[in-house]
């Protein structure tokens, strides 16, 4: 028994893109060469309250929703180093609080110094610029660009925010370079302001790696990959949402292979994931003892996508699933299908998507944007209350295909579910399995509730047989192969409440012979043609005999 494929609409994110998502609005720019460098190291993108994409930042240009260069965005990076803007997690992008009419962009650069006598990257000062989203006819402009918040040197990247513990505001935390010391700022209504300096625990160094807080905001990680020699650091603190304040220093050294690393939290705020170049690790951040609990869960399997496809950076995406990259200019990210559960549970898919360009060492630096206010904390002062907001997605087994797997995804804080699968069943567990009596559109919707409120999302998800088992006729599910062209594997993705049943993807090629054959299931369907000559080919849905969908794709 296995569960593939699923169902997230686009449209359940508020603010922060799904990553593939991300990677298609990559695709559309990468003809122009300014393009290109959307999806390097630098990768901000940002949604406006409509769900629709507003804008990204590579780190050298700030671009519109039309992948052009935004109004006062472009030459943004003006250094000695031609490299400093490509580095993971130099800048961010937040909604203004109170004003959905503006978004802060805060980022830092990199340079080189000599240190030891050696040539030594470093972070560099700390930038605020505010977007005016209404400007230029709605695609946006810069009003206040690159203003100066600090001159000094700071970590590599390792720029993260939290919401304040009002629901409200943004705790913007940059460690400074080779230090314990931590520059505290806060972003209100009126602006951006440096809150303190906080020094605390023994001195972390610096390196590639990533800085994060856990999604309920209880949690703030540093992990900085110095060297094979060296080995990586891990450091965690506990974080107080109402002062900004770190306490709780937690570090450990280990050794590593290879370059590179990164850390990611789950949803649920318990796993942490650690990726150490060649490996993943696992931790369970609700432990007395959290390095004891960590666990060895996978080992780079020796892919080439050309590249090695080593374990770097993790993103949490609004599907719950981990997505992790890698430190070459490769075609695929690692997933992390149920990082919720304790490995194996958690079902690591190495190099499991294939993305539509080369991916340099790149990953969405987005915070939790629905992170509600501490209710009855001495900072709940402004009224806002985590009214739960319902969202799910589901699986369908690979071999019981009325056997569905269900994940609940809401947010802000309920305390209980109800699930109701319109056959007479309901469930108050938080991820239900349910087995549906046969053929027939049901309506599954969850109902999330807190003492402040409630919150239903509804969808409707079809169990059909075709009515004729003529050997053609016309389309009547629509489908969507991608990337296309592609280099090794595609994917099929049926459309949303689509659950197949004894249905088929069938592969020709340019003369008509059949060179691949799959069962589908919900969801997207990875499809696999490694050993097949580059060319034109066409796929087809078959469910009974009946032709459901069907398309080209080339192979590169």
């Amino acid at each position: 028994m296995g569960y593939a494929g699923g169902d997230l609409s686009p449209d359940e994110d508020t603010f922060g893109l799904s990553i593939l998502h991300f990677a298609e609005e990559s695709l559309q720019i990468s003809d122009n060469q300014e393009g290109e460098a959307l999806f390097r190291g630098t990768n901000v993108s940002f949604s406006d309250s409509d769900a629709s994409f507003f804008c990204s930042f590579d780190g050298t240009d700030l671009y519109n929703a039309d992948h052009e260069v935004m109004e006062g965005g472009g030459d943004w990076f003006d250094g000695d180093f031609s490299a400093g803007w490509s580095y993971p997690q130099s800048g961010l992008i937040l909604p203004f609080p109170e004003d959905p009419s503006r978004a802060a962009l805060i980022n830092t650069q990199t340079n080189r110094y000599e240190i030891g006598g050696q040539m030594i990257g470093v972070g560099e000062n700390i930038y605020f610029s505010e977007i005016d989203q209404s400007a230029a006819e709605g695609l946006g402009a810069v009003v206040v660009r690159k203003e100066l918040l600090l001159s000094d040197t700071v970590d590599i990247g390792k720029l993260s925010a939290c919401r304040h513990a009002n629901g409200r505001d943004w705790w913007i935390i940059m460690p400074e370079f080779d230090s314990n010391r931590f520059y505290r700022y806060l972003l209100t209504p009126s602006g951006i302001s440096l809150e303190g300096i906080q020094e605390i625990g023994a001195l972390v160094p610096s390196g590639v790696g990533q800085a994060l807080f856990s999604p309920d905001g209880t949690k703030h990680l540093r992990y900085n990959g110095i060297s094979s020699t060296v080995g990586d650091y891990v450091t965690i603190y506990d974080f107080d949402r109402c002062t900004g304040l770190l306490s709780n220093f937690r570090q450990r050294n280990h050794e590593k292979e290879g370059s590179g690393g990164g850390a990611v939290i789950s949803k649920n705020s318990r796993y942490l994931y650690v990726m150490a170049s060649v490996d993943l690790y696992q931790y369970d951040l609700w432990a007395e003892d959290i390095e004891a609990t960590r666990t060895l869960v996978a080992e780079y399997d020796g892919h080439l996508d050309p590249f090695p496809t080593t374990f770097f950076l993790g993103q949490l995406a609004p599907d719950g699933k981990i997505y992790i990259c890698s430190t070459n200019g490769v075609t695929s990210l690692h997933v992390i299908h149920n990082p919720d559960a304790g490995c194996p549970d958690c079902r690591i898919e190495q190099h499991g998507i294939e993305l539509p360009t080369f991916n340099s060492f790149s990953i969405p630096n987005q915070p939790n944007y629905r992170l509600g206010p501490i209710d009855g904390s001495p900072c709940d002062t402004l009224g806002i209350d985590n009214i739960p907001l319902a969202r799910w997605r589901y699986e369908q087994d690979t071999l019981e295909p009325f056997l569905v797997q269900f994940y609940d995804l809401s947010d802000y804080e309920p305390t209980e579910w109800l699930w109701d699968f319109d056959d007479g069943s309901t469930s108050t567990d938080t991820l239900p399995q349910h087995s549906f009596p046969g053929y027939g559109t049901y309506e599954v919707c969850l109902t999330v509730s807190n003492a402040n409120g409630s919150g239903t999302q509804c969808k409707e998800l079809e169990f059909t047989m075709p009515n004729s088992t003529a050997e053609e006729k016309q389309e009547v599910v629509a489908a969507t192969a991608f990337p296309n062209p592609f280099r090794e594997r595609f994917s099929l993705s049926l459309r949303p409440g689509w659950l197949p049943v004894d249905a088929w993807l069938e592969v020709y090629d340019a003369v008509g012979r059949q060179v691949h054959r799959q069962p589908l299931r919900a969801g997207v369907n990875s499809v696999e043609l490694s050993g097949q000559p580059g060319g034109v080919y066409v796929w087809r849905v078959v469910q009974k005999g009946q032709v459901l969908g069907v398309g080209k794709i080339v192979k590169w």
